[in-house]
């Protein structure tokens, strides 16, 4: 049977307060009530105290005065227990009944006194002697009959009660709604993990609650965020290697088929050599050159790295990239400069890796610059020393920069803002930075948009530092 938190939380602490409650209530009536007849016990015992001492003759007239100064009844009895005087009916079997009582005075020890029922309403009665009062009075008894009002003693006692009940449905009252207060953050969680558990990886909005519960709600936000960054990496690995699949057959047919259009341009200039100032073949050639390049990026992907590791001068590595990217940069009418460096730089890695990494971002860098910024299309590639033993090659364009959507994860597969773009360019040039024991990264500033790959040098060739 289901016996939710709720009512483990609610039914234990709710019973002890409600029995506290109903036992200090009940206490206090009972003592409020015990109190009241304490009263009205010392009430009976003062009169018969001042009765007993008293000298006066006790006539019909001299009680009723004395009943209607004090609410108490009279009777009065000889020594055969004969009714003589009283204040109040009373019956034959009332008299024996008084009669029988068992004698006591108020001068004795507080004793509780004993109750008796005359005309329907309870008294509580004493008695005592009278004698000597005068030459003609025979010895008698007097008996003080004391009304019991039960209803003080009610009145005494229904404030406690009532302090008790109303104690108690506020105890029920605050208790429920802690409860709820407490069970429905659970509730929360509970929608939450099912929700995470159906894929649904939104977080949950932040607890004001700075306790047990409010850590268990950050902890299943943090377990949420990080599976679907595994979902997201899943996602990806599996993009990866479909494309990897599908896209190697069909980039080794087009690189195939690349590669013989560029035999046979290079059959047909030699058969037919251009004219004076002919550059189309040449270019013509270059753009194949440069399908080929593109075709390995997808090649790359399903294929493990190059074994080839060479020492790789820096300045004629970067010409020979723009020499395959010229026709398309001087087509789109950017301004593409080349700042080489001020001594030799080397590199070792892999000839076509490294020229497949600045490849993609020059060419980025040129498409950039083309679509848009404020100043004319331009972009600027350099080389230099990081340091003792690092080197650097940094693209600079006047584009717009990338996109706010995308720019936070820049470089991950996948991940682009161009409309007819695919997303594993700057993926493939990190992943060759990686392979070289590099570095790229990229910032915006200045209206300029930089990427640095940084990577170690060799202080000569062939010869690491």
């Amino acid at each position: 049977m289901r016996w939710p938190i709720q009512r483990q939380l609610l039914l234990p602490v709710l019973s002890v307060v409600l029995f506290t409650i109903v036992l200090a209530s009940a206490t206090s009536a009972y003592l409020g009530g015990l109190r009241v007849r304490s009263e009205q016990e010392d009430n009976l015992r003062r009169m018969a105290s001042i009765l007993s001492e008293a000298t006066f003759p006790l006539t019909r007239r001299v009680l009723a005065q004395m009943s209607g100064l004090s609410g108490a009844e009279f009777v009065l009895l000889d020594q055969e227990d004969q009714l003589e005087e009283r204040t109040l009916p009373v019956t034959a079997d009332e008299l024996e009944m008084l009669a029988g009582l068992p004698e006591g005075s108020a001068l004795q020890a507080r004793q509780p006194k004993p109750t008796v029922q005359i005309g329907g309403r309870e008294y509580l009665v004493d008695r005592i002697p009278v004698a000597g009062r005068a030459p003609s009075v025979s010895p008698s008894t007097l008996y003080i009959l004391y009304p019991e009002d039960r209803w003080r003693v009610y009145r005494a006692m229904y404030p406690a009660l009532a302090t008790g009940v109303i104690a108690a449905v506020l105890v029920v009252v605050m208790t429920t709604l802690l409860a709820r207060r407490f069970v429905r953050p659970i509730h929360d969680l509970v929608a939450q993990t099912a929700a995470v558990a159906e894929g649904n990886f939104a977080p949950l909005a932040a607890s004001r609650r700075n306790d047990e519960l409010g850590d268990l709600a950050q902890s299943i936000n943090q377990m949420a965020a990080r599976l679907a960054q595994y979902e997201n990496d899943v996602r990806r690995s599996e993009r990866l290697r479909t494309l990897g699949q599908l896209g190697a057959g069909l980039a080794h047919q087009l690189r195939n088929a690349a590669a013989g259009g560029r035999i046979a341009i290079e059959l047909h200039r030699k058969d037919c050599p251009a004219g004076a100032g002919d550059e189309s073949l040449e270019v013509a050639l270059r753009q194949l050159r440069l399908m080929e390049s593109y075709l390995q990026r997808f090649l790359s992907l399903s294929k493990p790295a190059s074994a080839v590791c060479e020492a790789v001068e820096l300045a004629a590595l970067v010409s020979d990239v723009l020499a395959l990217l010229r026709p398309t940069y001087t087509h789109m009418g950017v301004d593409v400069d080349f700042v080489p460096p001020a001594e030799a730089l080397w590199i070792r890695g892999d000839p076509e890796g490294l020229r497949q990494l600045l490849t993609n971002l020059i060419a980025n860098a040129v498409e950039a610059a083309k679509l848009g910024g404020e100043a004319p299309p331009r972009v600027v590639i350099s080389a230099s020393r990081a340091g003792e033993d690092r080197g650097a090659i940094l693209v600079r364009d006047t584009g717009a920069g990338p996109a706010l959507s995308v720019a936070d994860r820049l470089g991950e597969a996948f991940i682009t803002s161009k409309p007819d773009g695919v997303g594993l360019g700057l993926f493939v040039a990190r992943q060759i930075a990686a392979s070289h024991s590099g570095d790229l990264r990229w910032e915006r500033r200045d209206g300029w948009t930089s990427f640095r790959f940084e990577f170690p040098l060799e202080t000569k060739r062939g010869q690491s530092p």
